[in-house]
Formats: C-alpha cells, structure tokens, sequence
C-alpha cells in the first residue's frame, strides 16, 4: 500500500549517502525534501540538486548548518539522519522531543541501549523510530529466506558472508571507532540482520578485529551459531575494507544445505545461484519462485516473492521420494534501480509505521536493536596485530 500523505522531510547530515537518498525518494508522492543541513555549502547544494533533478518543479529547499536547526523547524514532519553514528542517539533523542517522526541510518546508535532508550521516547511520544535497514527490502533476499524457510535444498548446516570493500580515506570518521563503533556496528548490523531473518537469533557469538600498522581495523569477522526451529546453524562474517580502489568489490553470500547449495552475490544484491539434488515436485516449486523474481527494479518486489511463494505451498517430500540434479542462476541488472527502489520500499514501510499504530514493518525497531547488541557483542575487545 502507497502512502496517501505528504511528508515534509528534512535530511541531517548531507554526505554522499543523503545526496542518493535525496534522489532516490524523490519520485514517490510521500516525500517532499523541505529541508537539509550540512556543515558546507557544497554538500547541501549535491543533495538539494540530487532531489531537483527528479522533482525540477518542487521549489526551494531550506539550508541548516547545523542539525539542531532543522530539528525545531516546525514545518518539517520527518527527520531522516545521515550524519556519522555517533550523532545517531542524541539528535534522534531530540528530534523526537520535538515531535518529530525520525528515520536513522544504520546502525542508529554505538549501543543497543542508546537505540532502545529512543525507542521507549519514541513510544511515550507516538513517534515512529526506525532504522534505515534495507536489505531485507530485496527481492533475492527474500527469495533465499523463502527456500530455507521452505527447506527446498534440505536444512540449512553452515553459512558464510564475505564482503571485500574498497579501503576508505585516511582521516576519515570511519576509522575514528569514537565516532562509527567500527566496523561491525558501522556496517555489519546490515548483514547481521538477514542472517538473524534467515537463520534464526544468535545463540552464540564471537567476534575479532585485526589491527594495521597506522592503527585502524580494517578486517573483522565474527562467528555466529544462529538458533531456528530448533536447528543450530554456524555462519561466518567477514568484512574487510582494504580493496585498492581500482579493484572490484565484492560481496558474497554461501549457504551449504544437506542437498546443496545456496549462492547469493552482490552488496545489493543481483545474482542468485541455486544447486542440489531435489525432487521433480521441489524443482518446480523452485523454478515457479524464480521465475516471480521481477527483473525490473521495484519497491514491492518481496510482496510477489511473497505472493508467488504462498501461492506453492510445497508439501513435505517423501524421504524416499526420487531426486534429481537442479542447478539455475537468475541475474539481475540496473544495480543502482534497485538500492533505489529498495531504498523507496524502506522509506514506505517508514510511512506506513506513522499512519499505522499497529504496523509492525518488515524491518522492526526491535530487530534495529538485536542487530545492534550483537554488533557489539562481536566487536572485539581486543586487537591482534598484523602487518599491512
């Protein structure tokens, strides 16, 4: 469902994230850009020319150095915040002391406790917090939840996450652990939350950091025993943000079923590989839920995985029931339609969540803060050394 209200928003923190959000929203009838703050002329003009060059006739856009400014501008309904972590709890805090919705980019908060407390203010003040998580929003990340759910391949024994980023600029707040809480709380509760979606909450967990010669912690990982429908599932994370710039990134999901094998590829996600031995019934479950996969970027997309996937309904194959060979792989293209429009179906289940008191979301408040605990829970405390 679209929302049918007008939103008056106000984007805090205008770096290159605000700037494609700006443009990404701009097409949907709920969001109006109102206003921006940020610390330069030039950052404010990037996002303000970003939401123009969809909405050429949408007027001025009011400019604030500073966040606290556009906060207590009565005029602006939605505060969406894209300033460094760090400035997460306090500006939410007094965002939603002004009466303001508020939409925070990940990970919402250094501490699970910080997110939950805005989460208890948010309540007392009818507000809807939230959490811009968005990979869940994505039609293959749902279509790997709808095969493990549906154990189509057997049930799920291990799971891996590999993601290789290009190493960020020196002097960045990035590597400043004050201000971004490293790594896995920085960026890792994005992949935290499809594998507790897919695997089951954490029943243990263990993380490490690796520390270079100028200090920063470029790699980490943890190991995670997700707990689902009684089954223990180990899955590994790995991130690491040392790729030279001229070198692709990539981002890789492995999932190792009692019949096979589940491929997942891309930070947004656009190649999905399916393989193992199924039955004649479960290979055509399989190939009806693939083939629902929309090949053009869209804000519904998972509610016709959903459909298509309810509409099959596969009963419990025989345990002796003959088996055959499957392997397919669908390719998506237009990656940046789709962060888009993955970006549009977060900021839409955000509006249903204002006019809703009783919409939950795709993606919860309390899911933004498991996510969150167990970030830091996986942070290690201490370094081991390595050389570069």
């Amino acid at each position: 469902m679209i929302s049918s209200f007008r939103y008056h928003v106000g984007i805090a923190g205008a770096g290159a994230f605000a700037e494609f959000l700006a443009g990404a929203l701009a097409s949907l009838p709920s969001f109006h850009l109102f206003a921006v703050a940020g610390r330069t002329d030039a950052k404010r003009q990037r996002v303000i020319d970003a939401y123009h060059r969809r909405q050429p006739q949408a007027g001025d856009v009011r400019e604030y150095r500073e966040a606290e400014e556009l906060i207590v501008d009565p005029h602006v309904d939605i505060v969406i915040l894209t300033t460094p972590p760090h400035l997460h709890a306090p500006l939410a805090k007094r965002a939603l002391e002004e009466g303001k919705h508020v939409l925070l980019e990940k990970p919402g908060g250094l501490t699970a406790e910080a997110l939950r407390a805005n989460s208890q203010l948010a309540a007392r003040q009818n507000r809807a917090l939230a959490v811009n998580l968005v990979l869940r929003y994505h039609p293959l990340t749902e279509t790997v939840k709808q095969l493990i759910r549906r154990a189509l391949l057997g049930a799920v024994d291990y799971a891996s996450l590999h993601n290789a980023a290009h190493r960020v600029a020196e002097g960045h707040w990035f590597w400043d652990e004050r201000r971004s809480g490293g790594i896995l709380i920085e960026h890792g509760v994005h992949f935290f939350e499809v594998g507790r979606d897919w695997f089951g909450e954490a029943a243990e967990a263990r993380g490490f950091a690796l520390t270079d010669s100028d200090g920063t912690r470029p790699r980490v990982g943890a190991t995670i025993i997700h707990e689902g429908n009684g089954r223990r599932v180990p899955v590994h994370y790995y991130h690491g943000f040392t790729m030279d710039p001229a070198a692709p990134e990539s981002t890789h999901w492995d999932v190792h079923t009692t019949r096979g094998r589940i491929t997942l590829d891309g930070w947004i996600p656009m190649q999905l590989s399916v393989s193992g031995l199924v039955s004649t019934d479960e290979a055509a479950h399989m190939d009806a839920l693939l083939d629902a996969i929309p090949k053009q970027p869209s804000s519904r997309a998972i509610e016709q995985i959903r459909q298509a996937a309810d509409r099959l309904l596969p009963s419990v194959p025989r345990s002796d029931a003959p088996r055959i060979p499957y392997e397919r792989t669908v390719v998506l293209s237009d990656r940046h339609g789709w962060y888009e429009a993955i970006a549009q179906a977060r900021f839409l289940d955000f509006c249903r969540l204002i006019e809703n008191s009783n919409e939950r979301g795709l993606v919860t408040l309390q899911d933004a803060i498991a996510d969150l605990a167990l970030a830091e829970a996986c942070t290690a405390a201490e370094t081991s050394s390595s050389a570069r």
